[in-house]
């Protein structure tokens, strides 16, 4: 099964727009993995918890983990398209948010 990770800062507009978000994601992610539903995990870190030099953090991190091998273009079309879903959705940049995407381990032949 497919999940989405997000841990954002508590009260931020990615915290207060989890339905819109996840919707989209869902959206770009039956793209890639037609006939696959994500589920969803949310942290929200209390303000006064996370800093970016020095100041509160506006910061999300969003971490894919799916079911199956990825191509190196596939994992870079996927990883653009939930940073753009991010960035139109809360206003943020791209300095501002962390994806990533995690496969199974794959198994070494000798």
């Amino acid at each position: 099964m497919s999940e989405f990770r997000c841990l954002v800062q508590e009260a931020s507009t990615a915290d207060t727009r989890r339905e819109q978000l996840e919707a989209s994601l869902r959206s770009l992610h039956a793209e890639h993995y037609p006939g696959e539903t994500p589920t969803f995990t949310w942290v929200a870190i209390p303000y006064g918890h996370m800093f970016t030099e020095g100041e509160h953090s506006t910061s999300s991190i969003v971490s894919a983990f799916v079911d199956h091998e990825t191509t190196f273009d596939g994992r870079e079309r996927y990883l653009r398209g939930v940073c753009d879903i991010w960035t139109e959705l809360t206003g943020c940049t791209d300095h501002e948010i962390v994806a990533t995407i995690t496969e199974p381990e794959l198994t070494i032949q000798e």
